[in-house]
């Protein structure tokens, strides 16, 4: 395998980096961040088709996957917006990691239906490439490579409203849509403004059914957002006071939601969370933890949930000697503190915290599926991800990299 040039921050870089960074966080702090309306609480999703009426929406295009059709749970919705004169035109081909191809196969369907507004009922696969599928109509002289990175959606995109059915992406309230980019085989993301719905809705009443492994997943994805926007260099006020809430109800949801998943309080709660968590990174980015997990997932499929649960725990050890005092913060957050512990050892009890809430969900110390030989690669993907844009509170090196993932492929909880 061809290893591409090593993208190790030295020297002069590592001040240019910072630099962006802090010019990013300058911005979290003056940009409008739009607020959707939200519609929170069970049989939310009732709320919606006399909003979207109201709003004249008058042909939606709804962004679903094919489980989610075949388990019917966006049946009510249609047959709601068909009864109002709402019709919707149906686009179920959104696969798990949504792709350029599966935007431009939604975009095709926009198109055919003379569609004029978005709604997204799914995850945050679907969600996303709601998202890309809207930027495409409004902007379709614009490719996804086009419009990658930050601020290079022109046009603003159809009105969509989310309607998110797991508890972690924070999707719903982001600015980001991430792809794969199949033909050069990694991540694409574009982020903007105008990609924030017009409408969220949190109904936990969707979420009653789902299966205990995607609900650990997701759970998990949004203790990662939270943790990664806290200890990342670009918090402000807002961000701060989200993420600690989200881990704050995570650390005392996610366990009930996972052992009793018809625990409609715990289900809400946990949506509320992830909810959180979203505007949270959202304002200050992410860090090695999601680049890693993308890059682990364009190699193997891992799902990006369970992929940043897997090398959280890991990235935190590597990240703590900058970072200690927040990660004692994020103990206090998640009940672990008392008034005689130091930052260190609260530092270190919210890692084995972490790691004991990964085993107690289901999800292994170690990465089964990842092979020596690909590590280099995986390495150097991870880090052109995150450098320069990730605000992360200790920069890694490829060999700090090559190390982690090495130790993920044999370490164990007994160890």
């Amino acid at each position: 395998m061809n290893v591409r040039t090593d993208h190790e921050p030295a020297g002069i870089t590592l001040l240019l980096m910072r630099a962006y960074q802090r010019l990013l966080q300058g911005l979290a702090w003056v940009l409008p961040f739009p607020q959707p309306r939200k519609l929170i609480g069970a049989g939310a999703l009732r709320s919606l088709p006399p909003l979207m009426r109201g709003r004249r929406w008058r042909r939606p295009l709804l962004v679903t996957n094919e489980q989610l059709l075949k388990l019917q749970l966006p049946q009510p919705l249609l047959a709601e917006l068909d009864r109002i004169g709402r019709p919707c035109q149906v686009f179920d081909q959104v696969p798990d990691n949504p792709t350029i191809a599966s935007v431009e196969a939604g975009l095709q369907a926009y198109r055919e239906g003379h569609c004029d507004s978005l709604v997204a009922v799914g995850g945050g696969s679907v969600i996303d490439c709601a998202k890309a599928i809207g930027a495409r109509a409004a902007n379709p002289w614009l490719s996804c490579r086009a419009m990658e990175g930050l601020f290079r959606v022109v046009l603003p995109p159809p009105p969509l409203a989310c309607v998110p059915t797991t508890a972690g992406s924070g999707s719903e309230a982001s600015i980001a849509a991430v792809l794969t980019d199949g033909d050069r085989q990694r991540k694409l993301a574009m982020a903007d403004l105008k990609l924030l719905p017009a409408i969220t809705v949190i109904d936990p009443e969707l979420m009653l059914g789902l299966p205990a492994s995607i609900t650990a997943a997701g759970g998990l994805d949004a203790l990662t957002h939270a943790v990664e926007a806290y200890i990342g260099r670009s918090g402000n006020p807002f961000s701060n006071r989200r993420a600690i809430a989200a881990i704050s109800a995570i650390a005392h949801w996610l366990p009930k939601a996972y052992e009793h998943g018809d625990d409609l309080e715990a289900r809400l709660q946990m949506a509320l969370a992830a909810h959180a968590a979203g505007e949270a990174f959202t304002r200050t980015n992410v860090g090695y933890a999601h680049a890693l997990a993308h890059a682990l997932g364009c190699f193997y499929a891992i799902p990006h949930g369970l992929a940043n649960a897997l090398v959280l725990p890991s990235v935190l050890r590597f990240s703590l000697p900058a970072c200690e005092p927040k990660l004692a913060t994020l103990a206090h957050a998640a009940g672990l503190a008392t008034d005689q512990t130091s930052d260190h050892d609260l530092a270190l009890a919210f890692i084995r915290w972490v790691e004991a809430l990964n085993q107690q969900l289901g999800v292994p110390p170690f990465i089964a599926s990842l092979r020596s030989v690909d590590i280099p690669q995986i390495s150097v993907d991870a880090l052109q991800e995150a450098h320069p844009d990730y605000p992360v509170p200790r920069l890694m090196r490829r060999s700090d990299c090559e190390a982690l993932l090495t130790e993920l492929t044999r370490c164990s909880y007994n160890e």
